[in-house]
């Protein structure tokens, strides 16, 4: 079972898609390692800074967890939103 990787709003302008699901190599890898699998989203996240996303496994957002060293493994959902700002 793969894992699936949604993402939102201008990340998705940039990358092109608004989901994809992944085949783990092993049965379970660090939130960073994902990352690095899927080349066109660490780009478009590292032009941006990775500071400026909010990201989120199972709903948990992972500053809660163990950052990006948290644990993903097969079935699990990944959410990445871009931080929005705006107002008066």
């Amino acid at each position: 079972m793969p894992v699936k990787i949604r993402i939102y709003a201008t990340l998705r302008e940039r990358v092109k898609w608004d989901s994809k699901n992944v085949e783990l190599r092993e049965s379970e890898v660090t939130l960073l390692e994902l990352l690095e699998e899927i080349s066109d989203l660490k780009k478009a996240m590292n032009d941006i800074g990775l500071e400026n996303f909010i990201i989120l496994v199972n709903g948990h957002n992972i500053m809660l967890l163990q950052g990006l060293e948290t644990k993903v493994k097969e079935g699990d959902t990944v959410d990445i939103f871009p931080q929005a700002a705006g107002g008066i």
